[in-house]
């Protein structure tokens, strides 16, 4: 028993010691650059103006699909640590008034963790499509450390300049929103501006210049190429951090299902895999 103890408390002060050097040395950058879905994360994280996503709720609101309601869930493993995950749910509905949609994330361990409501609207006039989302964070670390949450306000802009390209532009936390009031923590702010390009069936290119307030300007690059029938191949590429992703992923009219890997531009942390599922109806 005492050996047993004994190999659990070592495994826990490695686990703190892993996710400490984690969140210090490298989790501001991540956290700037992190995405929901595998697809966008093979396309280099370009989703600003990224056609066709079913995680328009984490990132560019006016980008909601107005077709078809669905259901998507996402996972990704950080470097292969299980303490730094990713999860996620999406759900989007259109309506006469509109496009509603739900999504919840988690991301972490039971030392520290970040958890995230969402709640967003999207319409069209004209061919200007707009969107907002509501979103509660709230993070929690050890009984000691005790938790706080915030809400924040996003808002997104799209507008087709062709059939076959788009212009998109987003904004995070525009309410600047702070965790508790003790040490007055504001949650991260970014704004981006992209572009996608749908070249016929045979490719799809997105685009996107990224820039958080506290980093400097993130360029982000990917695209999407048809190999047979529903199966997709995808590349992208990323600076400020610099990564590099790839992917495959299976589309058809009810479903698609996408994995993807991501490598970081520091050698030692690793390889990080993601997968997400859509269903539609």
């Amino acid at each position: 028993m005492i050996q047993k103890l004994k190999k659990l408390n070592t495994k826990n002060i490695l686990i703190v010691f892993i996710c400490y050097l984690f969140i210090h040395a490298y989790g501001k950058h991540l956290k700037a650059q992190a995405v929901i879905g595998a697809r966008e994360l093979a396309m280099g994280q370009a989703t600003t103006a990224l056609q066709e996503t079913s995680w328009s709720m984490f990132a560019n609101p006016a980008m909601m699909s107005q077709e078809n309601p669905n259901a998507a869930f996402f996972g990704v493993r950080y470097f292969g640590f299980s303490e730094v995950t990713d999860m996620a749910v999406s759900v989007t509905y259109p309506t006469e008034f509109g496009v509603i949609g739900a999504g919840a994330h988690r991301y972490g361990f039971d030392l520290f963790n970040e958890n995230r409501l969402r709640l967003g609207y999207k319409n069209e006039l004209m061919g200007f499509h707009y969107g907002v989302i509501l979103n509660y964070s709230h993070v929690a670390q050890d009984i000691n450390n005790g938790s706080a949450g915030a809400l924040g306000v996003d808002v997104g802009v799209a507008a087709p300049i062709t059939s076959d390209l788009w212009l998109g532009a987003k904004a995070t936390n525009v309410n600047q929103p702070a965790y508790g009031s003790r040490n007055n923590e504001k949650l991260p702010r970014d704004l981006s501006i992209g572009l996608s390009y749908y070249l016929s069936d045979i490719a799809l290119f997105s685009a996107d210049v990224y820039k958080d307030v506290q980093f400097p300007i993130s360029y982000r690059a990917g695209v999407e190429m048809a190999i047979i029938g529903g199966l997709k191949g995808r590349v992208g590429v990323t600076t400020s951090p610099q990564t590099f992703t790839a992917g495959i992923g299976y589309v058809m009219s009810s479903w698609s299902a996408n994995i993807a890997v991501q490598r970081h531009e520091n050698q030692v942390l690793g390889y990080s895999p993601a997968l997400d599922f859509k269903i539609s109806w």
